[in-house]
């Protein structure tokens, strides 16, 4: 990805925060002019870009997953926006098996704060076409404004991994910044490379940081929707219980949701940009794709 990325026609630090590398990688690393940003051990995604944030120059922060390929481009489409004003933008990840879907364009949210990737499984044909600004983007593929990202303290490292974007997203809404599309920034993701597709450590992660989610946000207090997420809660840690003969996720999400001391206002309006029965619809195709 370092080749493909200095080949583009955007200069900048490239710094990569050193989350329990090997020293054979990071010694290639610092060969391609990699800056490395030392963490001692692995204390999560947020933290790592934290980490590389106080670190940087400049007036962008691009933030990529070390399972990209980029296209031709793709930085400086991503970074344009953020150069013309924009607090945040989204790119465009296009799915390994398939470059010619979508996998994510940024994210979408609904009233139980379900994440749902824009654009998922559709056509790259589609981005042609007139679109909406997503809410906010994914943290595999997106680009920040500096001052932005600092001034409201960056990702919330009590996310380990997984939702950090999401709760990234909402505190700059909440202070009225938009996310920009940059529909010409395309890379293609090898999703779940790191924890395996489907594998119990990632549904562990994802319920910690569901239930930390649900907690900083108060959405059980609201009745309708903390009915809805308490409900479907409950029906993904059965489904999960029996496929991997675990009580893992469940145990997960009810630390994740004792572990969070931080609370947020609960987002409204129009920054819910996916209707109660779509994101259950979306999340039950998530699962049947889990299933495969």
């Amino acid at each position: 990805m370092i080749d493909r990325l200095r080949t583009g026609d955007l200069d900048g630090q490239l710094l990569i925060a050193d989350n329990g590398l090997s020293e054979a990688t990071l010694r290639g690393l610092r060969g391609r002019g990699a800056g490395i940003v030392p963490m001692g051990r692995n204390r999560g995604f947020g933290a790592a870009v934290n980490r590389a944030a106080r670190a940087a120059d400049g007036e962008t922060l691009v933030v990529l997953n070390d399972d990209l390929t980029p296209r031709a481009g793709f930085l400086s489409a991503l970074a344009e926006p953020v150069a013309k004003g924009a607090a945040m933008t989204a790119g465009v990840l296009l799915q390994s098996d398939n470059p010619h879907l979508i996998e994510s364009a940024g994210i979408e949210v609904d009233a139980t704060l379900g994440a749902h990737d824009y654009l998922r499984d559709e056509s790259v044909d589609v981005l042609d076409q007139p679109l909406r600004p997503p809410l906010g983007p994914c943290g595999g593929a997106a680009a920040y404004r500096l001052e932005a990202f600092r001034s409201v303290g960056g990702f919330d490292e009590g996310f380990f991994a997984y939702f950090e974007d999401l709760d990234l997203a909402l505190r700059l809404r909440a202070e009225g910044a938009f996310c920009a599309f940059a529909r010409r920034a395309r890379a293609v993701h090898a999703g779940s490379a790191t924890l395996g597709r489907g594998s119990l450590e990632k549904a562990s992660m994802v319920g910690f940081s569901r239930g930390y989610l649900l907690r900083k946000y108060g959405v059980l207090s609201a009745p309708v929707p903390g009915a809805l997420a308490v409900a479907q809660e409950a029906a993904v840690s059965l489904v999960l219980a029996r496929r991997h003969r675990s009580l893992a996720p469940a145990r997960a999400r009810m630390l994740g949701w004792r572990t969070c001391r931080v609370r947020a206002p609960r987002p409204v309006g129009d920054a819910l940009t996916v209707g109660v029965g779509d994101g259950l619809r979306r999340r039950y195709s998530r699962a049947s794709r889990a299933r495969l």
